[in-house]
This record gives structure tokens, sequence and C-alpha cells, in this order.
């Protein structure tokens, strides 16, 4: 008897394996087949990505009703993720495991969709290659509202690449300022500056190891604080640019329009809080902006336009204005300089150049090439290119768009580098990732990951001036807060006895129009 019923359970049991069987081949034969991939956003499809990057989580904009993504890695078993609203989200635990599994290779993905009519569709597969680079494991920006005269709502954030962790710094409610120009000492998140803008509690402010420090670096050689800046890779310089910005609004298009009036350069030293110049670089002939170090602090880039007459109007001039690339030498053992030489002459290229960054192997400088000026993120036709120092090769990456392309930052390893793009839509700046090998080839970039799919359908903010660093800050926002707030924390910087004479006097025609601004 007890032979017998079990007899029949297994008879049940391969009969119902031999149905469903049956049906999952019916099922396979009834698919059809798409001769194209799936459109999905945000596009992470055809990429070459860190081994250490969050997960890329997606949604496929096709219509249905059920949604299956397969994920085959070349190493590992396969995973399927099923959907109702077409919005795939890995796990983090999945996630690490097929990276860690698949470094130097791929995986691929087969998006299926039922229809209406219960009909399944196969699309066709794509695929993303694991490099064996890893990307720096975090990247600060300021975030602010994307079209503003005055933001009261901003922040200087540091987001975890690794995963989807953000955290602010520094945000108007510990301090009700304008936060600006962040950047690292070697990308080491322990030795930042940043600037803030308050009348009372304004300042450079300059973070070693926990301890900061608050300066005026506006002397009276410099009637204007440091601006855009570049720290010098020995830690004890900072490049600055002296800055006098002006903006107006056109009617319709691309509304803001920026333009420098005035620019210099001047070197700022710590340990001994003094500003100098030269008079290349506070030349009353030129303006000169956006400071830049070579890797190995010998050479001083930064960018370099004739400068306009005072009595002349800006505002029907400013897009006749043109930035060449430039480059000085440096001593830093005699504090001298040696004599500027153009790197890129916009004669030759037809563009302007603006916001150079080398990478830290010394092989590559980015820049924006603007049709004019230096404010490549207020118009479109601002592209990210890549000029090879050793060769002198120019290249213009294919993910440039129609749309402005703007700031850029290096990983520390010259592999990686992320930069600013309104290619999404008109009004919000983003953060993209891209690689480049050693031969100069850039892969498709892709915007920064987030938890959810569709993110950026919501999220109406800019992500201004990426920086990547190799960890994460431990200075808190508070602390920061707390030194602004101090009216005793200012420390006035002083002008370095050796400033030759010569850069002084060749630069009153400047100081002298500064002073209308004061």
């Amino acid at each position: 008897m007890i032979n017998r019923k079990f007899s029949i359970v297994v008879l049940a049991i391969g009969l119902i394996i031999g149905i469903s069987s049956i049906l999952i081949i019916h099922a396979e034969q009834n698919i059809q087949t798409i001769d194209r991939k799936p459109v999905i956003d945000p596009d992470y499809a055809g990429l070459i990505i860190p081994p250490n990057i969050a997960p890329l989580n997606f949604r496929v904009l096709e219509e249905g009703t059920r949604y299956k993504a397969r994920i085959e890695p070349v190493t590992g078993p396969s995973i399927t993720i099923k959907s109702r609203d077409g919005a795939f989200c890995f796990s983090q635990r999945q996630w690490k495991k097929i990276l860690s599994q698949n470094i130097g290779k791929h995986y691929s993905v087969t998006v299926s969709v039922r229809n209406k009519n219960g009909q399944w569709i196969r699309y066709h597969s794509f695929r993303n290659n694991i490099a064996e680079d890893p990307i720096d494991s975090h990247l600060v920006y300021r975030m602010l509202d994307p079209m503003f005269v005055q933001s009261r709502v901003m922040g200087i954030y540091q987001r975890d690449l690794t995963n989807f962790k953000e955290t602010a710094i520094l945000h108007t409610r510990f301090l009700n300022a304008c936060y600006n120009c962040h950047s690292f000492c070697q990308k080491d998140p322990d030795k930042m500056m940043l600037h803030i803008r308050s009348k009372d509690a304004g300042g450079t402010f300059i973070i070693d190891n926990g301890e900061v420090k608050r300066i005026n670096t506006k002397t009276e050689i410099n009637k204007a604080p440091g601006a855009y800046r570049s720290w010098h890779p020995s830690g004890k310089l900072i490049a600055f640019s002296v800055n006098v910005v002006r903006q107006f609004f056109h009617a319709t298009g691309y509304t803001q329009e920026g333009y420098d009036k005035v620019s210099d350069l001047i070197l700022y030293n710590i340990d001994k809080n003094t500003v100098t110049s030269c008079l290349d670089l506070a030349s009353p002939y030129y303006m000169e902006t956006y400071p830049e170090w070579s890797p190995d602090g010998k050479y001083l880039y930064y960018c370099r336009a004739k400068q306009p007459s005072f009595d002349s109007n800006f505002e029907n001039e400013y897009d006749k204005i043109m930035y060449d690339l430039m480059r000085i030498p440096y001593d830093m053992e005699q504090e001298s300089w040696g004599t500027p030489e153009i790197v890129l002459n916009h004669k030759k290229t037809g563009f302007s150049v603006t916001q150079p960054r080398i990478s830290p192997d010394g092989q590559f400088l980015m820049f924006a090439a603007a049709k004019y000026g230096t404010f490549t993120i207020h118009r479109p036709g601002g592209d990210i290119h890549i000029l090879n120092l050793n060769t002198g090769k120019i290249i213009k990456p294919d993910f440039n768009s129609d749309r402005p392309e703007s700031y850029n930052t290096w990983s520390s390893n010259s592999r990686w580098f992320v930069f600013s793009s309104k290619m999404r839509n008109d009004f919000c700046t983003h953060a993209y990732i891209s690689h480049i090998d050693q031969s100069g080839t850039v892969s498709k970039a892709f915007i920064l990951p987030q938890k959810n799919p569709a993110f950026y359908d919501t999220h109406i903010m800019t992500y201004n001036v990426p920086e990547l660093v190799r960890g994460p800050i431990e200075i808190t926002g508070r602390q920061i807060a707390a030194v602004a707030k101090d009216s005793t924390s200012l420390r006035q910087a002083t002008v370095d006895k050796k400033t030759p004479i010569d850069a002084l006097t060749q630069a009153t025609v400047k100081e002298k129009h500064l002073e209308s601004f004061q």
C-alpha cells in the first residue's frame, strides 16, 4: 500500500514537472525577438565602468506589463531580476560580487518585456566592460538651484561612489552664505580649501588634518581676493586668479552670461601667509585666469586673453574675447618665474580655452573649449577636449553634446575623469564619468549612478565643480562654520617683500579700475 501511494506521488510530481517543462518550452518558443537594444534610462549600455562603482540601476522605457532583465557575467552565475514597472535595481551584495569576480572582463544584460497582449518580447543584449582600474572613492560637489541670481539653498556635498551615500559637508542650514571653489591637494580629503562669501563670515578657508584657517587674501596688489585656484603639489602654495566677474541676462535661450572684466594671477604661501605675483601673471595688457600646476610643480598652466579697454562697452565685446592656453616655468627653491609660452593659440585652434586640468601622470590636459570667453556652463557649444602633452594631439571625445560641457576632475590613477554637462536637459548640470586609457581612447560617458533610476526626473538641482578625492572628508560643516562665525579668526595676508616692484607699478591701471568696484 505504501509503495503504491509513493508511486502515485512520484507519478504526479513527474507529470507536474513534465507539464511545467512543456509550458516553459512553449513560452520560450512564444518569445518574439526584436532586432534592437531596449531603450533604457539612464543610458547604462556599452560602457567601461570602474570595478568599485555603485550599482548602475536603470529602467526600461518600453511599453509593457511585466519586465525581466537577465544579467550574465563572464565569471559567476547569471541572475534574473523581475519588475512590474520596468525599474531594475541591483542589491549591493549581488552587484559587488559581479564586479569583483569580473575585473577586466564584462557582463551582458538581456531585457524581455511582456506587452498588453501577453506576448513576451526579447531585445538584443547590451554589454558593459569592467575595467581593472578603480576610481577614487569619493566625489565632492556643490549643489545649488540651476537658475539663480542669489540662491538661499546650497551646499558642498560628498558622495561615496562605491554606494549611494551622500553627506553634506557644508550647507546653508549650518551657515547662511555662498560656498564655492572647493579643492584638494593631491586628492587628499584632509587637505582642502574653499571660499565662503559672506559679509561677516567670509574668507578663504584652508583645512589641513582638522585645523581650519580663515584667510583674507585681498592685499594692496590684488584688490579682490583669490578666486579660481590650484594647489602646488608640495602643499605649500596655492595659485589663485583674481577676477572681477560680471553677469547679465538674455531674454531668451541660455539666459545667463558671464565674463571677466579684469583678472590676474597671484601666488599664496600658506606657511608665510603672503601673496606675491610677477609682471607676466599680473600684466595690465592681459587677463590671466584658471591656474593649473603641472604634477611636478615646475610649470603653472593658465588661460590668457588680451585685456579690453576699460573704456569699452564689455556687453558689446564679451563674445569676442578669446583665451589662449599658457604655461610659465616656476622654480620653488629660488621662488622665481621663467618666461611664459603659448601652449594652445586660439588663432590656430579656433576656440577659447578654459578650465585646464592635468592628469596626475602628466600625460593629458583636459579643458573646456568655448566659442569665446571662459564661462562654458552658461552657453551651448562648450565641449570637453583633451590635449596629449607628449604628442600635442587634441582629442575631442564623442560624448560631447550640443549642450554645455564644462568643469572636469581627474582620478588619482589618471584613468578616470568626471566632468559637468547639461546633456540631459537645458536646466541642470550633472556629473558624468568616463574612462581614458594610456593611448588616449575615451569611453562612453555615464551619469552619476543613483539608487532610484528615475532620480534625475524630479531632482532639479545642479551639480557644480565636481572634485574626485581618495576618501571621505572627516571635518564637519559645523567645525568650519564655527571658525567662520568667530570674528577673531580672520587672518590678513600680506604682500611678500620679494614681490617685484615692476609687478606693482604695471598693475596700477588695473588697480584703479578695480577701485571702482569696491
